[in-house]
């Protein structure tokens, strides 16, 4: 009775996830290449909500059928579904008007494809023969903030506090509060964005913290992100004095004056506080009241409406699909599917056009699923990312010939931990556990509702086989430059690295080591990190840290090298990764003269492509190493051809006749890459250090139900000479690994091999 039991509840979870691995199919053949009109007027985020609740309910192959049929039918007409088995065959006269005056052909065209719907995109997606809309220009923020001076309150522990709701919209409503330091460097800064506040009840918010030592200016605000409209009341900044909460700030808002601020100068309540200028004029600022209270206001920002921009359009590119055309998808469960991919349109609508009826109950469907039920906590926004995310991979990732994974069975994976997620921070692991099967660097999944951004004052690396600590950023905790790491909470430093590294996407071994060193420091404000470690002495301790610097804190702590030295008379560095263009022409007479130029991009490079320029003695005319593909059938099938770029660079003058090194490591990726691909492919410099990221070219950028979203690569990147670039990256002439000894004696081992290197040379005649 038990093995049957068990058997039993084991099959049911087996239909379930069959059901939604079909419908994650179905939905992205419909979506990205059936193009009749009703299909291109729902809300597809919302109907993978929809469609995953339907599927998941379905308990035999033919109930999944009858309920996909009932889901489609009224966006996807001419779509047909049935048997594996089953002999369906496609009839052209069923979408063919009687009379085609007036007609002409609607089929998809992708450029990558166009997520964004943004003009500025290279990456498109549109109908041909149908207008292309634009929405209008999303609203980015709305702010309202004043400054209160730092200096009288350094070190104290603070609290901002206030009442707040969304009175209207999608948007999310935010305070916050950023610390200015004296070195002109940011502090203390917080803006909810991983905790925004969306409920349409008046609530309690608050953010609190302890002011930098060095603070200069304390940023107090709230702003509105997108469209909608921000209520904030009661707004009040306190400090701590001798465990006394004292008010430094207070505005109720209601000595304001009611109506709209053209400054949104609304939270200066004490003349001594100041405003920041220049508020976002797509956004109107105002106090409002009460009708049934007078006596009650508070501040609202509100986003303005605008009108669509709509682009007359034809095609793309030359080729797309002619009516007749279809496809023939096996889809699971043993279902298949057929369908059209090019419909006749005229003026009006595609044919055949869908039941109206059925049409409009399924948009009003839509419509009734309500915002506060679409997050990580729900199974079936969770099932909805699932089936998004997948299908963009599936029919644009131009990648999978290097990852060599097992897309369809990363489905069914990603699905069952879909179901077994508790949360939406469980939910999180599983998006990236499914898309570091991808080895794409640029890939990095965020959560608007995470708490993990917070950081402890080390930063470390694997050296000499032994994770070893590279930098301690605050004096005060028991840790040395060189200390080696032998367990952390208890666990073998390997191991806790091996399990991180299943969620991070990374194409090649260097930047995943990148990647992991930071992801495994990452974790909520206040939880702890326990680490026990060997020092120079060969002591064993133990210690605990806090993680309690935010990411902007943490990263201006970090140690940065100068942006250009002298090296020697006739020997100068340059740090590529922080220096500008002006500094370096300021520098030209000098480096004229230099026998060696150290050139440091570890990291991602300033805009100094003119410095390349100098260099080089012929010009760059290599036009197609950069390429996005045209794409009209599914399942990336017969790739029709691709839109070419190139930087086409000239020379410039002077030309630079110093001996160059270039140092690099796994940290560098994407435009960093670019800038190497060019010194390796013209022979410009001796590269030492460690191969880069070996992932290039601009990003695309999907945004999920539930607040997930991330980058990912849409583009094609070879090396200039037309070989393969991803998940090698450009490699060094002379490879470089750091040594325990170096890091406890605080040496850049790179640089001092570049140093050696030109000691050597002599200056060119």
């Amino acid at each position: 009775m038990v093995v049957a039991l068990f058997t039993n509840a084991n099959a049911q979870t087996i239909q379930q996830i069959e059901n939604e691995a079909a419908f994650t199919k179905l939905y992205g053949y419909v979506r990205y290449f059936y193009p009749g009109d009703e299909a291109a007027a729902i809300d597809w985020d919302k109907f993978a909500i929809y469609g995953s609740k339907k599927v998941d309910a379905c308990t035999t192959p033919n109930e999944l059928k009858t309920t996909l049929i009932s889901l489609f039918k009224p966006i996807a007409p001419s779509i047909q579904i049935g048997g594996d088995n089953d002999n369906i065959t496609f009839d052209r006269t069923l979408i063919t008007p009687a009379n085609l005056h007036g007609y002409k052909t609607i089929a998809w065209q992708h450029i990558g494809v166009g997520l964004l719907r943004d003009r500025r995109s290279l990456y498109k997606s549109a109908r041909t023969n149908r207008p292309v809309v634009y929405p209008a220009a999303s609203p980015t923020f709305g702010s309202m903030s004043t400054i209160i001076d730092g200096a009288a309150y350094r070190g104290k522990t603070f609290k901002l506090t206030g009442k707040a709701k969304m009175a209207d919209g999608e948007g999310t409503g935010h305070f916050w509060v950023r610390v200015d330091r004296a070195d002109k460097k940011f502090g203390f800064f917080d803006n909810m964005d991983a905790r925004p506040i969306t409920t349409t009840d008046w609530g309690n918010f608050e953010i609190a913290g302890t002011i930098d030592t060095n603070a200069d200016k304390i940023n107090i605000g709230i702003f509105l992100q997108g469209a909608g409209e921000f209520w904030v009341d009661d707004f009040t900044f306190s400090i701590n004095e001798d465990g006394k909460w004292v008010q430094v700030y207070a505005n109720n808002l209601n000595s304001a004056k009611t109506g709209v601020s053209s400054t949104a100068n609304i939270l200066s309540g004490n003349p001594n506080l100041k405003v920041l200028p220049a508020p976002n004029p797509a956004y109107i600022y105002s106090v409002v009241q009460d009708n049934n209270a007078p006596d009650q206001k508070w501040a609202s920002i509100k986003s303005k409406s605008a009108d669509d921009d709509i682009e007359a359009h034809t095609k793309y590119f030359p080729e797309y699909p002619q009516v007749g055309e279809y496809v023939n998808k096996s889809i699971g469960s043993g279902l298949k599917v057929v369908i059209p991919l090019a419909l006749y349109g005229d003026d009006a609508h595609t044919y055949p056009a869908a039941d109206s009826a059925k049409f409009g109950q399924l948009i009003s469907d839509l419509k009734s699923i309500k915002r506060d039920s679409i997050n990580g906590n729900n199974l079936y926004t969770r099932l909805a990312d699932i089936a998004i995310s997948w299908n963009v991979f599936q029919h644009f990732f131009p990648y999978f010939d290097f990852a060599q994974t097992d897309w369809q069975k990363d489905l069914k994976d990603a699905l069952t931990d879909a179901h077994a997620d508790k949360d939406g921070a469980d939910f999180q692991k599983t998006l990236q556990k499914m898309t570091a099967k991808l080895k794409d660097g640029h890939i990095g999944v965020n959560w608007r509702a995470s708490t993990n951004y917070y950081l402890p004052p080390l930063t470390w690396e694997w050296v000499q086989g032994k994770l070893v600590i590279t930098h301690v950023l605050n004096n005060t905790v028991n840790l040395h430059q060189g200390d080696v790491v032998t367990t952390i909470n208890g666990q073998d430093p390997g191991a806790y690295f091996d399990n991180a590294k299943q969620y991070i996407s990374a194409a090649t071994p260097g930047y995943l080591d990148y990647r992991v060193q930071r992801e495994t420091l990452l974790g909520a404000n206040g939880s702890t990190l326990s680490l026990t470690v060997i020092d120079s002495n060969n002591a064993k301790h133990d210690v605990t840290l806090n993680r309690d610097l935010s990411y902007m804190t943490y990263y201006n702590s970090l140690p940065r090298p100068d942006s250009i030295k002298t090296i020697s008379n006739d020997v100068m560095y340059l740090n590529i990764g922080t220096i500008h263009m002006q500094t370096i022409n300021a520098a030209l007479p000098q480096l004229e003269k230099c026998k060696a130029i150290i050139c440091d991009l570890r990291g991602y490079p300033n805009n100094t492509i003119p410095f390349i320029q100098y260099l080089m003695t012929i010009k760059d005319t290599v036009k197609d190493w950069m390429r996005v593909p045209h794409i009209i059938y599914p399942d990336q099938e017969k790739i029709v051809g691709y839109e070419n770029y190139g930087w086409e660079i000239p020379t410039l003058g002077p030309h630079l006749k110093a001996k160059i090194i270039f140092i690099t490591d796994g940290e560098d990726i994407s435009y960093a890459e670019s800038y190497m691909g060019f010194i390796e492919h013209y022979k410009l410099a001796t590269i030492i250090g460690q191969p880069t990221a070996g992932t290039n070219g601009n990003v695309n950028f999907l945004q999920l139900p539930g607040g997930y979203s991330f980058n990912w690569t849409d583009m094609k990147v070879l090396k200039l000479d037309g070989s393969q670039h991803h998940g090698i990256g450009t490699k060094p002439d002379i490879y470089l690994t750091k040594t325990i000894k170096g890091v406890r004696e605080n040496r850049d081992e790179f640089l001092d091999k570049a140093i050696e290197m030109v000691n050597g040379y002599s200056v060119t005649p």
